[in-house]
């Protein structure tokens, strides 16, 4: 993979990161932060880095590993938290569908009755 190709797929990851945070936290500001401490670089350096600037250097191997390791992490919980909503709304689910079992059983018997 050349250089080109890695910055942008760190940046992606990176980029990826600090929007979810955003949507955590209500701040970009804070989610810089908390996305530099997480991955072990400055805030100022993952703006710099986000915004293409050209004051910033290629992040080192460790801190593309950071980014990597963090970006894993966010996939897991995402899929982690997908899993845990599809199990909550198929338990609604059966709820509501056992209601109408019981609306349709109920209406079944007031038809041959009436």
């Amino acid at each position: 993979m050349s250089a080109a190709a890695l910055n942008s797929v760190t940046r992606s990851a990176l980029g990826a990161l600090v929007d979810r945070e955003e949507r955590r936290t209500g701040s970009r500001t804070l989610a810089y932060e908390i996305v530099a401490q997480s991955v072990g670089s400055s805030s100022s350096w993952v703006r710099k880095f986000l915004a293409k600037s050209e004051e910033v250097k290629e992040p080192r191997i460790t801190l593309f590993q950071n980014i990597r390791a963090s970006y894993e992490n966010l996939c897991n919980r995402v899929e982690q938290e997908n899993r845990n909503d599809e199990q909550r709304l198929m338990l609604i689910k059966g709820d509501i569908d056992a209601v109408t079992e019981g609306f349709v059983a109920e209406a079944n018997s007031q038809d041959q009755t009436g």
